[in-house]
């Protein structure tokens, strides 16, 4: 009997444990998890006291994001941030992933504002939030309620780690620990060279040193460099301190912004101050708190960097090539033909490659000389270009489509370039070989004004440039060729007074028809006048006037939207326009384009910080955007 129990439980025990392994199995094969699709959106409190710190913060969810790009905050005080946190999340066979960055703002003034769409580098595409409305009420006469309890970086006034209930610190008391502490966290910039050559890179690094914990750090007002080319060096996020003594005090620094620099005129340039801001988190000794420990106080600062100035040299007028365009660095130089043989009318391509480090950012295409006999066109450019702390490296490929139009041997004629060497202070001109190109075929009758005159006529002498021989001999007419009188050419003579009238009449109503449509007519216009506008902004471009470039761009912007949109002048806004262009279904990606090229134009109107290079980018955008907007309103 106990040998018989022992062989039921057995076998029950076994097909208990086939049953759950089944199942386990079949919960393998069916567990199929989900990535959903990435988001990216922004949140924050619809309504805050005047005198309360408060929380935005923006969720890139389901994808991996770089280069978070914020949003005008004028009406906001940056307090502290980005302070960044990051979870996965499985569900029901969904999985799910989400990265938060949260800013930490204070109000200016009682309204109610708008903060915009910020922007997101995610997956190889762009991703932008919502927007943000906050109302901004009276202060608050209690304390302010903390978004996260105890949590000293969502509240400056904070200064009681075990809730002690403790009143907010007034001004005068914050004020004085400003003063305590403004030579232990500051901000300054520092040159890899006080003394270049015109063209010649040097980098500028904005460093912090701080011997203070600090609750994050923000760029708050960039700094103006007039008469230089620069490019931002991105900085690695997970860079980390170092340690630096000053006057026997040990500080920690960190890079928070890194430009290359290319000066672009001689003589003394000046970088103008930078601010940044952040949240000092000072501790001082508690008056009899908790087994008196100390408490901590959250400061706000504002540090402006040190204006530095740069010695530009001018390059050298001795021994300058005839051909020397400007590129300074250490370059190499290369060209090449894709065939040696070729058909007339056959395309072939001349290639010019030039590589090395240096302003390869600034240089243009070479003039390509050939023989008689040949066409070419425009090149196209292939670039490769990195820019990393030690400059700009690459390579700029320029290639030429060049087409032969009479037959014979050819020679593809050497090309020079030339550049100076900073590190040793003198010029440098690389040459390169000949081309053999041999031609066949019958002379091209696709001839313009760069080829050879093409003649297969043998008796006809050309005297000089544009003189013949006069056939003095009398021609002999063919008698038997048919009159022109009732033939189809002398018929066509006859019709065509009258079709010429019917399409008079055809275009007279077509012109009545389009000026009944005042809309429409006021549309049309439109483009019109903005390129007007823009063709008129490019000559300020060319000659360098920022302010009357910026002012026409603005005016062909919002007098087109005046005209497209069918709103008056006077009564025209970013609101209205907005509400206008989401009506007529307009992408909300290029509606958001356009109210960053406004504010663009705003703010360059009153700031010199703008350059050649972003007037010319900001050019692009406006035809672009105008373009765009003219595919899209229905």
């Amino acid at each position: 009997m106990l040998r018989r129990n022992l062989i039921l439980n057995s076998e029950l025990f076994q097909s208990t444990l086939c049953i759950y392994l089944l199942f386990f199995i079949a919960g393998i094969f069916n567990w199929n998890p989900v990535i959903a699709q990435a988001k990216f959106s922004a949140a924050a409190l619809n309504s805050i006291p005047e005198n309360q710190n408060f929380n935005l913060s923006f969720t890139l969810q389901n994808s991996n994001g770089k280069n978070l790009r914020l949003p005008a905050i004028s009406d906001f005080t940056v307090v502290g941030g980005p302070s960044t946190s990051s979870s996965t999340t499985i569900m029901n066979g969904s999985v799910s992933q989400s990265e938060t960055y949260t800013y930490v703002l204070r109000p200016k003034k009682q309204g109610t504002f708008k903060i915009g769409k910020a922007s997101i580098d995610a997956g190889g595409t762009t991703l932008y939030s919502n927007e943000v409305s906050i109302t901004v009420t009276a202060p608050s006469a209690q304390k302010p309620k903390q978004q996260n309890q105890n949590d000293p970086f969502n509240d400056p006034f904070f200064n009681d780690p075990f809730g002690s209930g403790q009143k907010p610190e007034s001004q005068t008391f914050i004020d004085d620990l400003k003063k305590q502490i403004k030579d232990d966290v500051f901000v300054k910039v520092v040159l890899s060279k006080n003394s270049v050559y015109q063209g010649e890179m040097l980098t500028a690094t904005y460093k912090l040193y701080f011997r203070q914990n600090l609750s994050g750090f923000n760029l708050s007002k960039s700094p103006s460099m007039e008469g230089f080319w620069n490019k931002e060096v991105e900085l690695d996020p997970k860079r980390k301190q170092s340690m630096e003594t000053i006057n026997g005090k040990q500080f920690y620094v960190m890079d928070v912004l890194k430009y290359n620099l290319y000066p672009q005129r001689s003589g003394t340039l000046t970088i103008s101050p930078a601010e940044v801001s952040t949240v000092a988190q000072v501790v001082t000794q508690s008056r009899g708190g908790f087994f008196g420990f100390g408490q901590q106080h959250n400061v706000p600062l504002n540090l402006k960097t040190n204006a530095v100035s740069v010695k530009v040299k001018a390059l050298p007028e001795n021994e300058k090539p005839k051909d020397f365009a400007g590129a300074v660095g250490k370059f190499n130089f290369a060209t090449s033909l894709s065939a040696k043989q070729a058909k007339t009318d056959d395309a072939v391509t001349y290639t010019i490659k030039i590589s090395g480090e240096g302003n390869l950012n600034l240089i243009e295409s070479p003039t390509v000389s050939l023989p008689q006999g040949f066409e070419m066109y425009d090149p196209k450019l292939k670039e490769n270009l990195t820019n990393n702390e030690n400059g700009i490296s690459g390579s700029k490929q320029y290639d030429y489509l060049i087409v032969p139009r009479l037959p014979g041997d050819f020679k593809i004629s050497s090309e020079s370039f030339s550049y100076f060497d900073p590190s040793q202070g003198k010029y440098f001109t690389i040459t390169s070989p000949e081309f053999p190109l041999k031609v066949t075929g019958e002379p091209s009758k696709n001839t313009n004004g760069n080829t050879n005159s093409i003649n297969k006529q043998q008796d006809v002498a050309i005297l000089g440039e544009d003189i013949r021989y006069i056939k003095t001999s009398v021609p002999d007419f063919d008698k038997n060729e048919n009159s022109f009188f009732g033939s189809m050419g002398y018929i066509a003579l006859y019709a065509i007074p009258f079709f010429a009238f019917i399409g008079l009449i055809a275009f007279r109503k077509r012109n009545e028809k389009l000026a009944a449509d005042i809309v429409g007519s006021k549309r049309r216009k439109a483009m019109r006048v903005a390129k007007k506008r823009l063709i008129v902004a490019e000559k300020h471009l060319t000659h360098h006037d920022k302010k009357n470039f910026y002012d026409e761009v603005s005016r062909a912007i919002w007098g087109y939207l005046s005209s497209k949109l069918n709103i008056d002048m006077a009564e025209l806004s970013k609101e209205n326009a907005e509400e206008k262009l989401l009506t007529k279904n307009v992408n909300a990606e290029t509606i958001l384009k356009l109210q960053q090229l406004i504010n663009t134009c705003e703010l360059s109107l009153y700031s010199p910080s703008s350059n050649d290079s972003e007037m010319k980018n900001n050019y692009t955008t406006a035809l672009n955007l105008i373009a765009d907007l003219e595919d899209e309103i229905k």
